[in-house]
Protein backbone atom coordinates (compact mmCIF):
# COMPACT_ATOMS: atom_id res chain seq x y z
CA UNK A 1 0.00 0.00 0.00
CA UNK A 2 1.48 3.40 -0.96
CA UNK A 3 1.76 6.05 1.73
CA UNK A 4 0.88 9.71 1.16
CA UNK A 5 2.38 12.13 3.67
CA UNK A 6 1.15 15.66 4.23
CA UNK A 7 3.49 18.62 4.61
CA UNK A 8 2.98 22.34 5.02
CA UNK A 9 2.67 25.28 7.37
CA UNK A 10 0.65 25.13 10.56
CA UNK A 11 -3.09 25.78 10.19
CA UNK A 12 -3.10 25.48 6.41
CA UNK A 13 -5.66 22.69 6.58
CA UNK A 14 -3.66 19.48 6.30
CA UNK A 15 -5.70 17.45 8.79
CA UNK A 16 -8.98 18.87 7.49
CA UNK A 17 -7.99 17.88 3.96
CA UNK A 18 -7.08 14.32 5.06
CA UNK A 19 -10.46 14.07 6.79
CA UNK A 20 -12.19 15.17 3.59
CA UNK A 21 -10.22 12.67 1.49
CA UNK A 22 -10.57 9.65 3.80
CA UNK A 23 -13.53 10.30 6.08
CA UNK A 24 -11.19 9.72 9.04
CA UNK A 25 -9.87 12.33 11.43
CA UNK A 26 -6.07 11.89 11.75
CA UNK A 27 -5.85 13.98 14.93
CA UNK A 28 -5.63 11.38 17.69
CA UNK A 29 -4.97 13.37 20.83
CA UNK A 30 -7.39 15.48 22.85
CA UNK A 31 -4.78 18.27 22.99
CA UNK A 32 -4.73 18.34 19.20
CA UNK A 33 -8.51 18.72 19.15
CA UNK A 34 -8.41 21.47 21.75
CA UNK A 35 -5.61 23.46 20.15
CA UNK A 36 -6.62 22.88 16.53
CA UNK A 37 -3.18 21.78 15.36
CA UNK A 38 -1.43 18.45 14.88
CA UNK A 39 1.17 17.76 17.57
CA UNK A 40 1.97 14.16 16.73
CA UNK A 41 1.68 11.97 13.67
CA UNK A 42 -1.84 11.17 12.53
CA UNK A 43 -2.94 8.28 10.34
CA UNK A 44 -5.86 7.61 8.04
CA UNK A 45 -6.61 5.53 4.95
CA UNK A 46 -8.92 5.35 1.98
CA UNK A 47 -9.37 3.76 -1.43
CA UNK A 48 -8.67 6.26 -4.19
CA UNK A 49 -9.60 5.21 -7.72
CA UNK A 50 -9.09 1.58 -6.82
CA UNK A 51 -5.82 2.15 -4.95
CA UNK A 52 -5.65 1.49 -1.20
CA UNK A 53 -3.80 4.51 0.18
CA UNK A 54 -2.47 5.30 3.65
CA UNK A 55 -2.14 8.89 4.81
CA UNK A 56 0.40 10.17 7.34
CA UNK A 57 -0.57 13.60 8.61
CA UNK A 58 2.45 15.41 10.03
CA UNK A 59 2.62 18.52 12.23
CA UNK A 60 3.27 21.87 10.67
CA UNK A 61 4.21 23.93 13.72
CA UNK A 62 7.94 24.62 14.11
CA UNK A 63 7.91 23.27 17.68
CA UNK A 64 6.83 19.88 16.36
CA UNK A 65 9.30 19.61 13.49
CA UNK A 66 10.84 16.45 15.02
CA UNK A 67 7.53 14.66 14.68
CA UNK A 68 7.23 15.88 11.11
CA UNK A 69 10.65 14.46 10.27
CA UNK A 70 9.66 11.16 11.91
CA UNK A 71 6.71 10.82 9.55
CA UNK A 72 7.97 12.14 6.25
CA UNK A 73 10.82 9.67 5.87
CA UNK A 74 8.56 6.70 5.09
CA UNK A 75 6.28 8.19 2.45
CA UNK A 76 5.96 7.37 -1.24
CA UNK A 77 4.07 10.49 -2.27
CA UNK A 78 3.98 13.91 -0.63
CA UNK A 79 0.89 16.09 -0.36
CA UNK A 80 2.22 19.61 0.19
CA UNK A 81 -0.56 21.84 1.50
CA UNK A 82 -0.48 25.59 0.92
CA UNK A 83 -3.38 27.80 1.99
CA UNK A 84 -4.55 30.17 -0.77
CA UNK A 85 -5.36 32.89 1.77
CA UNK A 86 -1.90 32.75 3.37
CA UNK A 87 0.51 31.68 0.64
CA UNK A 88 4.01 30.28 1.04
CA UNK A 89 5.00 30.45 4.74
CA UNK A 90 8.12 29.65 6.85
CA UNK A 91 7.10 26.07 7.66
CA UNK A 92 6.01 25.58 4.06
CA UNK A 93 9.58 26.41 3.08
CA UNK A 94 11.09 24.15 5.73
CA UNK A 95 8.85 21.21 4.83
CA UNK A 96 9.53 21.72 1.14
CA UNK A 97 13.26 21.74 1.91
CA UNK A 98 12.90 18.45 3.76
CA UNK A 99 11.05 16.88 0.83
CA UNK A 100 13.72 18.17 -1.54
CA UNK A 101 16.62 16.95 0.61
CA UNK A 102 15.02 13.52 1.06
CA UNK A 103 14.45 13.40 -2.71
CA UNK A 104 10.73 12.72 -2.35
CA UNK A 105 10.29 12.98 -6.11
CA UNK A 106 6.57 12.12 -6.29
CA UNK A 107 3.98 14.48 -4.95
CA UNK A 108 0.98 16.73 -5.38
CA UNK A 109 0.51 20.30 -4.14
CA UNK A 110 -2.91 21.13 -2.72
CA UNK A 111 -3.78 24.81 -2.79
CA UNK A 112 -6.38 24.81 0.01
CA UNK A 113 -9.03 27.23 1.29
CA UNK A 114 -9.98 28.46 -2.14
CA UNK A 115 -13.47 29.02 -0.75
CA UNK A 116 -12.01 31.97 1.21
CA UNK A 117 -10.46 33.82 -1.74
CA UNK A 118 -11.30 34.94 -5.25
CA UNK A 119 -10.00 33.48 -8.51
CA UNK A 120 -7.28 36.12 -8.90
CA UNK A 121 -5.83 35.22 -5.48
CA UNK A 122 -5.85 31.52 -6.44
CA UNK A 123 -3.94 32.35 -9.64
CA UNK A 124 -1.42 34.53 -7.78
CA UNK A 125 -0.90 31.84 -5.11
CA UNK A 126 -0.36 29.23 -7.84
CA UNK A 127 2.27 31.37 -9.55
CA UNK A 128 3.98 31.96 -6.19
CA UNK A 129 4.16 28.21 -5.53
CA UNK A 130 5.59 27.57 -9.00
CA UNK A 131 8.29 30.15 -8.34
CA UNK A 132 9.12 28.74 -4.90
CA UNK A 133 9.51 25.13 -6.09
CA UNK A 134 11.61 25.96 -9.14
CA UNK A 135 14.88 24.05 -9.14
CA UNK A 136 13.74 21.58 -6.47
CA UNK A 137 12.48 18.02 -6.63
CA UNK A 138 8.98 19.51 -6.30
CA UNK A 139 9.19 21.27 -9.66
CA UNK A 140 6.59 19.85 -11.98
CA UNK A 141 4.27 18.56 -9.28
CA UNK A 142 0.61 19.22 -10.11
CA UNK A 143 -0.92 22.15 -8.20
CA UNK A 144 -4.60 21.49 -7.46
CA UNK A 145 -6.87 24.22 -6.03
CA UNK A 146 -9.22 22.63 -3.48
CA UNK A 147 -11.57 23.35 -0.60
CA UNK A 148 -12.00 20.73 2.08
CA UNK A 149 -15.07 22.63 3.33
CA UNK A 150 -17.05 22.98 0.11
CA UNK A 151 -15.57 19.95 -1.63
CA UNK A 152 -14.49 21.98 -4.64
CA UNK A 153 -11.54 20.39 -6.41
CA UNK A 154 -11.52 17.19 -4.27
CA UNK A 155 -12.17 14.99 -7.30
CA UNK A 156 -9.32 16.65 -9.18
CA UNK A 157 -7.04 16.19 -6.14
CA UNK A 158 -7.85 12.48 -5.76
CA UNK A 159 -7.24 11.96 -9.48
CA UNK A 160 -3.88 13.76 -9.26
CA UNK A 161 -2.88 11.62 -6.26
CA UNK A 162 -3.92 8.40 -8.01
CA UNK A 163 -2.06 9.35 -11.20
CA UNK A 164 1.08 10.12 -9.18
CA UNK A 165 0.88 6.85 -7.24
CA UNK A 166 0.56 4.83 -10.45
CA UNK A 167 3.89 6.23 -11.58
CA UNK A 168 5.80 5.05 -8.50
CA UNK A 169 7.97 1.95 -8.80
CA UNK A 170 7.99 -0.61 -6.02
CA UNK A 171 11.37 -0.49 -4.26
CA UNK A 172 10.36 -2.60 -1.30
CA UNK A 173 12.34 -5.76 -1.98
CA UNK A 174 14.70 -7.01 0.69
CA UNK A 175 14.67 -7.96 4.37
CA UNK A 176 11.89 -6.54 6.56
CA UNK A 177 12.43 -3.04 7.94
CA UNK A 178 10.11 -0.65 9.81
CA UNK A 179 10.81 2.48 11.84
CA UNK A 180 8.68 2.73 14.98
CA UNK A 181 6.68 5.95 15.24
CA UNK A 182 4.35 4.89 18.08
CA UNK A 183 4.67 2.45 20.98
CA UNK A 184 1.98 1.65 23.53
CA UNK A 185 0.56 -1.11 25.70
CA UNK A 186 -2.66 -3.00 25.01
CA UNK A 187 -4.25 -4.63 28.05
CA UNK A 188 -3.85 -8.38 27.84
CA UNK A 189 -1.64 -8.20 24.74
CA UNK A 190 1.45 -6.26 25.83
CA UNK A 191 3.63 -3.90 23.83
CA UNK A 192 2.46 -2.74 20.40
CA UNK A 193 4.56 -0.72 17.96
CA UNK A 194 3.39 0.96 14.78
CA UNK A 195 5.07 2.29 11.67
CA UNK A 196 5.18 2.11 7.91
CA UNK A 197 6.99 -0.90 6.46
CA UNK A 198 9.73 0.57 4.29
CA UNK A 199 11.07 -2.75 3.03
CA UNK A 200 10.11 -6.39 2.87
CA UNK A 201 7.35 -8.34 4.58
CA UNK A 202 6.54 -9.41 8.13
CA UNK A 203 4.24 -12.21 9.27
CA UNK A 204 2.81 -13.44 12.54
CA UNK A 205 5.35 -15.67 14.27
CA UNK A 206 8.36 -14.07 12.56
CA UNK A 207 11.51 -13.40 14.52
CA UNK A 208 12.47 -9.72 14.50
CA UNK A 209 15.32 -7.61 15.84
CA UNK A 210 14.88 -4.29 17.65
CA UNK A 211 17.59 -1.69 17.05
CA UNK A 212 19.56 -0.17 18.59
CA UNK A 213 20.26 -2.76 21.24
CA UNK A 214 19.81 -5.83 19.10
CA UNK A 215 17.19 -7.56 21.24
CA UNK A 216 15.32 -10.38 19.50
CA UNK A 217 11.56 -10.77 19.73
CA UNK A 218 8.72 -12.49 17.87
CA UNK A 219 5.59 -11.12 16.23
CA UNK A 220 2.57 -12.15 18.28
CA UNK A 221 0.07 -10.47 15.98
CA UNK A 222 -0.36 -7.87 13.25
CA UNK A 223 -2.96 -5.17 12.49
CA UNK A 224 -3.32 -3.21 9.30
CA UNK A 225 -5.80 -0.32 9.33
CA UNK A 226 -7.50 -1.62 12.46
CA UNK A 227 -7.91 -5.13 11.03
CA UNK A 228 -5.97 -8.23 12.15
CA UNK A 229 -3.83 -9.70 9.35
CA UNK A 230 -1.43 -12.62 9.05
CA UNK A 231 1.07 -10.74 6.91
CA UNK A 232 1.96 -7.14 6.12
CA UNK A 233 4.20 -5.83 3.36
CA UNK A 234 6.13 -2.85 2.02
CA UNK A 235 4.21 0.43 2.21
CA UNK A 236 1.66 -0.77 4.76
CA UNK A 237 0.82 1.08 7.95
CA UNK A 238 1.26 -1.75 10.42
CA UNK A 239 0.85 -2.38 14.13
CA UNK A 240 2.98 -5.19 15.54
CA UNK A 241 2.15 -6.85 18.83
CA UNK A 242 5.49 -7.93 20.28
CA UNK A 243 5.61 -11.24 22.08
CA UNK A 244 8.02 -10.49 24.92
CA UNK A 245 9.30 -6.88 24.79
CA UNK A 246 8.07 -4.42 27.37
CA UNK A 247 7.11 -0.85 26.58
CA UNK A 248 10.06 0.40 28.63
CA UNK A 249 12.46 -1.29 26.19
CA UNK A 250 10.93 -0.14 22.90
CA UNK A 251 9.91 3.35 21.73
CA UNK A 252 9.66 5.72 18.81
CA UNK A 253 13.05 5.97 17.14
CA UNK A 254 13.68 2.23 17.40
CA UNK A 255 13.80 0.15 14.24
CA UNK A 256 12.34 -3.34 13.86
CA UNK A 257 13.87 -5.46 11.15
CA UNK A 258 14.82 -8.95 10.05
CA UNK A 259 17.54 -10.20 12.45
CA UNK A 260 21.07 -9.43 11.29
CA UNK A 261 19.96 -7.36 8.28
CA UNK A 262 20.88 -3.87 9.51
CA UNK A 263 23.73 -2.54 11.64
CA UNK A 264 24.04 0.41 14.00
CA UNK A 265 26.66 3.12 14.16
CA UNK A 266 27.87 6.25 15.90
CA UNK A 267 30.17 7.36 13.05
CA UNK A 268 29.25 7.57 9.39
CA UNK A 269 30.47 9.05 6.16
CA UNK A 270 27.85 10.90 4.13
CA UNK A 271 27.28 13.21 1.21
CA UNK A 272 25.47 16.30 2.56
CA UNK A 273 23.99 19.19 0.60
CA UNK A 274 22.67 22.39 2.15
CA UNK A 275 19.03 23.36 2.29
CA UNK A 276 18.31 25.99 -0.32
CA UNK A 277 18.12 28.72 2.31
CA UNK A 278 21.83 28.08 3.05
CA UNK A 279 24.69 28.52 0.63
CA UNK A 280 26.65 25.85 2.47
CA UNK A 281 26.44 23.73 5.59
CA UNK A 282 27.38 25.92 8.58
CA UNK A 283 30.73 25.04 10.12
CA UNK A 284 29.32 25.22 13.62
CA UNK A 285 25.95 24.49 15.09
CA UNK A 286 23.89 22.40 17.50
CA UNK A 287 23.26 19.80 14.83
CA UNK A 288 20.80 16.92 15.05
CA UNK A 289 20.71 14.11 12.53
CA UNK A 290 17.20 12.78 11.79
CA UNK A 291 16.78 9.40 10.12
CA UNK A 292 13.52 7.50 10.03
CA UNK A 293 11.80 8.25 13.32
CA UNK A 294 15.10 8.57 15.20
CA UNK A 295 17.45 11.46 15.82
CA UNK A 296 20.68 12.18 17.64
CA UNK A 297 22.93 15.16 18.35
CA UNK A 298 25.75 15.11 15.81
CA UNK A 299 29.19 16.59 15.22
CA UNK A 300 30.20 17.06 11.58
CA UNK A 301 33.59 17.41 9.89
CA UNK A 302 34.00 18.24 6.24
CA UNK A 303 36.27 16.00 4.20
CA UNK A 304 38.74 17.39 1.62
CA UNK A 305 36.69 20.53 1.04
CA UNK A 306 33.96 18.46 -0.64
CA UNK A 307 30.29 17.89 0.13
CA UNK A 308 31.27 14.75 2.06
CA UNK A 309 31.20 14.84 5.87
CA UNK A 310 32.32 12.55 8.65
CA UNK A 311 29.46 12.60 11.16
CA UNK A 312 29.82 11.48 14.77
CA UNK A 313 26.61 10.79 16.71
CA UNK A 314 25.95 10.96 20.42
CA UNK A 315 23.56 7.99 20.20
CA UNK A 316 23.81 4.76 18.27
CA UNK A 317 21.44 4.69 15.28
CA UNK A 318 20.58 2.01 12.71
CA UNK A 319 21.40 2.80 9.08
CA UNK A 320 22.73 1.35 5.83
CA UNK A 321 24.42 2.74 2.73
CA UNK A 322 22.12 4.93 0.68
CA UNK A 323 19.86 5.90 3.60
CA UNK A 324 18.72 9.51 3.51
CA UNK A 325 18.71 11.81 6.52
CA UNK A 326 18.06 15.40 7.53
CA UNK A 327 20.50 17.65 9.38
CA UNK A 328 18.84 20.26 11.57
CA UNK A 329 20.40 22.97 13.71
CA UNK A 330 18.43 23.32 16.92
CA UNK A 331 20.14 26.63 17.65
CA UNK A 332 19.06 28.17 14.36
CA UNK A 333 15.73 26.29 14.55
CA UNK A 334 16.17 25.34 10.91
CA UNK A 335 16.88 22.45 8.59
CA UNK A 336 20.36 23.19 7.28
CA UNK A 337 20.88 20.22 5.00
CA UNK A 338 20.24 16.65 4.12
CA UNK A 339 22.30 13.78 2.87
CA UNK A 340 22.85 10.14 2.07
CA UNK A 341 24.96 7.62 3.93
CA UNK A 342 27.89 6.32 1.88
CA UNK A 343 29.60 4.36 4.67
CA UNK A 344 27.58 3.67 7.84
CA UNK A 345 30.61 2.62 9.90
CA UNK A 346 33.31 4.86 8.50
CA UNK A 347 36.92 4.90 9.64
CA UNK A 348 38.18 8.04 11.33
CA UNK A 349 40.21 8.83 8.22
CA UNK A 350 39.60 8.02 4.59
CA UNK A 351 40.78 9.15 1.16
CA UNK A 352 39.23 11.19 -1.62
CA UNK A 353 39.57 8.16 -3.89
CA UNK A 354 37.57 5.99 -1.48
CA UNK A 355 34.90 8.66 -1.17
CA UNK A 356 34.60 8.73 -4.95
CA UNK A 357 34.14 4.96 -5.08
CA UNK A 358 31.36 5.08 -2.51
CA UNK A 359 29.53 8.06 -3.97
CA UNK A 360 29.51 6.42 -7.41
CA UNK A 361 27.30 3.61 -6.10
CA UNK A 362 24.49 5.84 -4.79
CA UNK A 363 21.40 4.88 -6.72
CA UNK A 364 22.90 1.51 -7.59
CA UNK A 365 22.02 -1.96 -6.35
CA UNK A 366 23.01 -3.40 -2.97
CA UNK A 367 25.57 -5.51 -4.87
CA UNK A 368 27.13 -2.33 -6.31
CA UNK A 369 27.29 -0.89 -2.81
CA UNK A 370 28.84 -4.08 -1.41
CA UNK A 371 31.50 -4.08 -4.15
CA UNK A 372 32.40 -0.46 -3.42
CA UNK A 373 32.43 -1.00 0.34
CA UNK A 374 34.78 -3.98 0.21
CA UNK A 375 37.09 -2.08 -2.15
CA UNK A 376 37.31 0.62 0.54
CA UNK A 377 37.45 -1.58 3.64
CA UNK A 378 39.68 -4.16 1.91
CA UNK A 379 38.83 -6.83 4.44
CA UNK A 380 35.56 -7.55 6.25
CA UNK A 381 33.12 -10.26 7.20
CA UNK A 382 30.29 -11.00 4.79
CA UNK A 383 27.91 -10.23 7.67
CA UNK A 384 29.42 -6.74 8.11
CA UNK A 385 29.06 -5.99 4.41
CA UNK A 386 25.49 -7.25 4.44
CA UNK A 387 24.32 -5.15 7.40
CA UNK A 388 26.10 -2.07 6.01
CA UNK A 389 24.36 -2.33 2.63
CA UNK A 390 20.94 -3.66 3.60
CA UNK A 391 21.58 -7.22 2.45
CA UNK A 392 24.17 -6.71 -0.29
CA UNK A 393 26.84 -9.28 -1.11
CA UNK A 394 29.94 -8.46 -3.19
CA UNK A 395 30.14 -9.87 -6.71
CA UNK A 396 33.93 -10.06 -6.61
CA UNK A 397 36.76 -10.32 -4.15
CA UNK A 398 38.12 -13.38 -2.41
CA UNK A 399 35.62 -15.28 -0.26
CA UNK A 400 37.30 -16.95 2.68
CA UNK A 401 34.86 -18.64 5.04
CA UNK A 402 32.91 -15.85 6.70
CA UNK A 403 35.23 -13.19 5.28
CA UNK A 404 35.59 -11.33 2.00
CA UNK A 405 38.85 -9.76 0.86
CA UNK A 406 39.17 -7.25 -1.97
CA UNK A 407 41.34 -8.20 -4.95
CA UNK A 408 43.93 -5.57 -3.99
CA UNK A 409 44.01 -6.72 -0.38
CA UNK A 410 44.20 -10.38 -1.46
CA UNK A 411 47.23 -9.62 -3.64
CA UNK A 412 48.87 -7.75 -0.76
CA UNK A 413 48.17 -10.58 1.70
CA UNK A 414 49.56 -13.12 -0.78
CA UNK A 415 52.80 -11.11 -1.12
CA UNK A 416 53.13 -10.78 2.64
CA UNK A 417 52.50 -14.51 3.07
CA UNK A 418 55.20 -15.37 0.53
CA UNK A 419 57.69 -13.09 2.25
CA UNK A 420 56.88 -14.51 5.70
CA UNK A 421 57.14 -18.12 4.51
CA UNK A 422 60.43 -17.45 2.69
CA UNK A 423 61.91 -15.98 5.87
CA UNK A 424 60.61 -18.96 7.85
CA UNK A 425 62.29 -21.38 5.42
CA UNK A 426 65.55 -19.45 5.77
CA UNK A 427 65.42 -19.72 9.55
CA UNK A 428 64.12 -23.29 9.72
CA UNK A 429 65.20 -25.12 6.56
CA UNK A 430 64.43 -28.57 8.00
CA UNK A 431 60.85 -27.78 8.96
CA UNK A 432 58.06 -28.66 6.50
CA UNK A 433 56.81 -25.09 6.46
CA UNK A 434 55.35 -22.31 8.57
CA UNK A 435 52.50 -23.36 10.87
CA UNK A 436 49.29 -21.87 9.49
CA UNK A 437 48.12 -20.35 12.83
CA UNK A 438 51.49 -18.64 13.22
CA UNK A 439 51.30 -17.26 9.68
CA UNK A 440 47.71 -16.04 10.20
CA UNK A 441 48.71 -14.26 13.42
CA UNK A 442 51.73 -12.62 11.79
CA UNK A 443 49.70 -11.38 8.80
CA UNK A 444 46.77 -10.37 11.02
CA UNK A 445 44.01 -12.35 9.32
CA UNK A 446 41.81 -15.34 10.08
CA UNK A 447 43.15 -18.81 9.22
CA UNK A 448 40.35 -19.21 6.65
CA UNK A 449 41.85 -16.28 4.72
CA UNK A 450 45.21 -18.07 4.65
CA UNK A 451 43.45 -21.15 3.24
CA UNK A 452 41.85 -19.09 0.47
CA UNK A 453 45.07 -17.25 -0.35
CA UNK A 454 47.09 -20.47 -0.57
CA UNK A 455 44.42 -22.08 -2.75
CA UNK A 456 44.56 -19.22 -5.26
CA UNK A 457 48.30 -18.55 -5.45
CA UNK A 458 50.76 -20.45 -7.63
CA UNK A 459 53.70 -20.13 -5.25
CA UNK A 460 52.31 -21.41 -1.94
CA UNK A 461 51.10 -24.79 -0.75
CA UNK A 462 50.01 -26.28 2.55
CA UNK A 463 50.12 -29.76 4.02
CA UNK A 464 49.08 -30.90 7.49
CA UNK A 465 48.68 -27.32 8.69
CA UNK A 466 52.05 -26.09 7.37
CA UNK A 467 52.35 -23.46 4.64
CA UNK A 468 55.37 -23.72 2.37
CA UNK A 469 56.69 -22.49 -0.93
CA UNK A 470 55.82 -25.01 -3.64
CA UNK A 471 59.46 -25.36 -4.70
CA UNK A 472 60.73 -25.80 -1.14
CA UNK A 473 62.31 -29.11 -0.11
CA UNK A 474 63.04 -29.76 3.55
CA UNK A 475 65.94 -32.05 2.59
CA UNK A 476 68.59 -33.20 5.04
CA UNK A 477 72.07 -32.41 3.74
CA UNK A 478 74.78 -35.00 3.14
CA UNK A 479 76.73 -33.95 6.22
CA UNK A 480 73.56 -34.13 8.32
CA UNK A 481 72.83 -37.60 6.92
CA UNK A 482 76.32 -38.77 7.89
CA UNK A 483 75.83 -37.27 11.36
CA UNK A 484 72.51 -39.09 11.69
CA UNK A 485 73.98 -42.43 10.55
CA UNK A 486 76.59 -42.23 13.30
CA UNK A 487 74.03 -41.37 15.99
CA UNK A 488 71.63 -44.07 14.78
CA UNK A 489 74.25 -46.78 15.23
CA UNK A 490 74.72 -45.69 18.83
CA UNK A 491 70.98 -45.60 19.49
CA UNK A 492 70.36 -49.02 17.97
CA UNK A 493 73.12 -50.68 19.98
CA UNK A 494 70.53 -51.23 22.75
CA UNK A 495 67.06 -50.25 23.84
CA UNK A 496 68.54 -48.27 26.72
CA UNK A 497 68.32 -45.02 24.69
CA UNK A 498 69.10 -41.60 26.22
CA UNK A 499 66.63 -38.80 26.67
CA UNK A 500 66.03 -36.67 23.58
CA UNK A 501 67.98 -33.88 25.20
CA UNK A 502 70.94 -36.25 25.45
CA UNK A 503 71.02 -37.28 21.77
CA UNK A 504 73.95 -35.69 19.95
CA UNK A 505 71.90 -33.99 17.23
CA UNK A 506 70.82 -30.39 16.74
CA UNK A 507 67.19 -29.82 17.70
CA UNK A 508 66.12 -28.88 14.16
CA UNK A 509 67.66 -32.04 12.69
CA UNK A 510 66.20 -34.18 15.47
CA UNK A 511 62.66 -32.92 14.83
CA UNK A 512 63.13 -33.21 11.08
CA UNK A 513 63.98 -36.92 11.58
CA UNK A 514 60.85 -37.33 13.70
CA UNK A 515 58.68 -35.72 10.99
CA UNK A 516 60.35 -37.92 8.35
CA UNK A 517 59.70 -41.03 10.44
CA UNK A 518 63.32 -42.03 11.04
CA UNK A 519 62.72 -41.44 14.72
CA UNK A 520 59.48 -42.34 16.50
CA UNK A 521 58.57 -40.07 19.39
CA UNK A 522 57.20 -42.23 22.19
CA UNK A 523 56.76 -39.50 24.79
CA UNK A 524 57.78 -35.91 25.43
CA UNK A 525 61.47 -36.75 25.92
CA UNK A 526 61.82 -40.24 24.47
CA UNK A 527 62.44 -41.44 20.90
CA UNK A 528 63.39 -44.77 19.34
CA UNK A 529 64.53 -45.35 15.80
CA UNK A 530 62.02 -46.70 13.32
CA UNK A 531 63.84 -50.05 13.22
CA UNK A 532 63.87 -50.30 17.02
CA UNK A 533 60.09 -49.81 17.19
CA UNK A 534 59.60 -52.43 14.45
CA UNK A 535 61.82 -54.86 16.34
CA UNK A 536 59.84 -54.32 19.57
CA UNK A 537 56.57 -54.98 17.77
CA UNK A 538 57.92 -58.20 16.25
CA UNK A 539 59.28 -59.46 19.56
CA UNK A 540 55.91 -59.09 21.27
CA UNK A 541 55.10 -62.62 20.03
CA UNK A 542 57.81 -63.95 22.29
CA UNK A 543 56.05 -62.60 25.37
CA UNK A 544 53.46 -64.52 27.38
CA UNK A 545 49.75 -63.76 27.02
CA UNK A 546 50.02 -61.52 30.06
CA UNK A 547 53.20 -59.81 31.17
CA UNK A 548 54.28 -57.22 33.70
CA UNK A 549 56.34 -54.06 33.27
CA UNK A 550 59.28 -55.83 34.87
CA UNK A 551 59.10 -58.72 32.38
CA UNK A 552 58.96 -56.24 29.52
CA UNK A 553 61.99 -54.39 30.89
CA UNK A 554 64.03 -57.51 31.24
CA UNK A 555 63.06 -58.84 27.81
CA UNK A 556 64.19 -55.66 26.05
CA UNK A 557 66.92 -54.48 28.38
CA UNK A 558 65.18 -51.21 29.20
CA UNK A 559 64.95 -49.14 32.33
CA UNK A 560 61.57 -48.22 33.75
CA UNK A 561 62.03 -44.71 32.26
CA UNK A 562 61.90 -46.28 28.80
CA UNK A 563 59.62 -49.27 29.38
CA UNK A 564 56.58 -47.45 30.83
CA UNK A 565 56.30 -44.81 28.03
CA UNK A 566 56.86 -47.52 25.40
CA UNK A 567 54.09 -49.71 26.85
CA UNK A 568 51.72 -46.72 26.95
CA UNK A 569 52.57 -46.00 23.31
CA UNK A 570 51.90 -49.66 22.41
CA UNK A 571 48.57 -49.45 24.29
CA UNK A 572 47.59 -46.32 22.35
CA UNK A 573 48.46 -47.90 19.01
CA UNK A 574 46.58 -51.13 19.70
CA UNK A 575 49.49 -53.52 20.17
CA UNK A 576 48.87 -54.11 23.86
CA UNK A 577 46.12 -53.58 26.40
CA UNK A 578 46.56 -52.84 30.07
CA UNK A 579 44.76 -55.07 32.54
CA UNK A 580 45.53 -54.09 36.11
CA UNK A 581 49.28 -54.42 36.62
CA UNK A 582 49.78 -56.55 33.51
CA UNK A 583 49.59 -56.16 29.73
CA UNK A 584 47.79 -58.35 27.24
CA UNK A 585 49.19 -58.66 23.74
CA UNK A 586 46.39 -57.62 21.40
CA UNK A 587 48.24 -57.85 18.10
CA UNK A 588 50.96 -60.43 17.51
CA UNK A 589 53.10 -59.90 14.41
CA UNK A 590 53.32 -62.95 12.16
Amino acid sequence: MPIVGTAGHVDHGKSTLVLALTGRDPDRWAEEKDRGLTIDLGFAWATIEGIDVGFVDVPGHERFIKNMLAGVGAIDCALLVVAADSGWMPQTEEHASVLDLLDISHGVIALTRIDLVDEDTVEIATLEIMEEIEGTVLEGWPIVPVSAVSGAGLDSLTSAIALTLRGIEDHGDGPFKMWIDRAFNVSGAGAVVTGTISRGTVAAGDEIEILPGGSIDHVRGLHHHDQPVDRSSYGSRTAINLQSSRLASVARGNLVCAPGSIGTTTRLLAVVRPARTFEEIPQRGAFHLHIGSAHSPAAIRRQFGTDTYLITLDAELPMVMGDRFILRDSGRQAVVGGGRVIDPTAAETTTAENIGRLVATLGGSTTDMADALISVRQFATLADISVSTGGGQPSGGLIAGDFVVSQDAAADIANRCRTAVEMYHDHYPLRPGMPKPELATQIGVDASVIDAIVATTETLDQTDGFVRLKNFLDTITRSQTEEWDSVRKDLESSFDVPRMSGIALESELLHALIRRGDLVQISTDLVFTRDQVGDIQKRLRNLSDEFSVSEFKENFGMTRRQAVPMLEWLDTHGWTKRSGDTRIVRSRPK
